[in-house]
C-alpha cells in the first residue's frame, strides 16, 4: 500500500486503542505492534492494488503518485499528525528499509548489515505463518492495472469513515 493508506490506519488504530481500558504503557505496546503488523497486511492487500514497483513514465502514474497520494497523505498529516504521530511512525515504520536501500543507493554502504529490506521481510515472513492471513497472498494481482487505485481508494475512504464514526461516539 501506498503511504497516506498506512499513516491512516495508524489513526484508526490509535483511536481504537485509546479506547481501551489498558494501563498507557500497555495500550502504547499494542499500538505499536498493531501499527507495525498492520503494515504488512496492507503491503498483502496492495497486491490487489495500482502499485507497480518501480515507477512509470505514464502520464496516469505521474498524476496519482505526484498529485493524488501527496494530496491525502498531507491532508492526514495536517489533521490527525499532532495527535497520532506516533501511530502514524509505527505504521509507516518498515518501510524505513526502502529509505536505506535508497540511501544506500546514493550515498554506499553507510548502514552495514542493512542489505535488503529487513522489516519488511521479516514482518511478511512472520505474517505467511498465520493462515488467514497468508490467504491474501492469493489476492489477484492488479498491480499494473489502473483500476486497482479504486481498491486503495476505497480502502481509505472505509477507514476515514471508520475514524469518523469513532471521533462521533464519543
Amino acid at each position: 500500500m501506498q503511504l497516506p493508506t498506512h499513516l491512516i490506519t495508524g489513526v484508526m488504530i490509535d483511536k481504537l486503542t485509546k479506547k481501551s481500558r489498558l494501563p498507557e504503557l500497555a495500550r502504547l505496546a499494542l499500538l505499536a505492534g498493531a501499527c507495525y503488523l498492520s503494515h504488512g497486511v496492507l503491503d498483502k492487500i496492495a497486491r490487489a492494488t495500482y502499485h507497480p514497483p518501480d515507477p512509470l513514465d505514464d502520464r496516469f502514474w505521474i498524476i496519482y503518485h505526484h498529485n493524488v497520494l501527496p494530496t491525502i497523505t498531507w491532508s492526514v498529516i495536517g489533521n490527525y499528525g499532532s495527535k497520532h504521530w506516533l501511530a502514524m511512525l509505527f505504521s509507516a515504520l518498515p518501510d524505513l528499509d526502502w529509505v536505506i536501500r535508497g540511501y544506500k543507493r546514493k550515498y554506499g554502504p553507510q548502514f552495514p548489515g542493512w542489505d535488503g529490506p529487513l522489516l519488511n521481510e521479516g514482518l511478511h515472513t512472520f505474517l505467511n505463518r498465520i493462515p488467514v492471513i497468508n490467504l491474501l497472498n492469493h489476492l489477484p494481482d492488479m498491480r499494473f492495472q489502473r483500476k486497482g487505485v479504486l481498491v486503495e481508494l476505497g480502502l481509505v475512504a472505509l477507514i476515514f469513515g471508520v475514524i469518523r464514526i469513532l471521533d462521533h461516539k464519543k
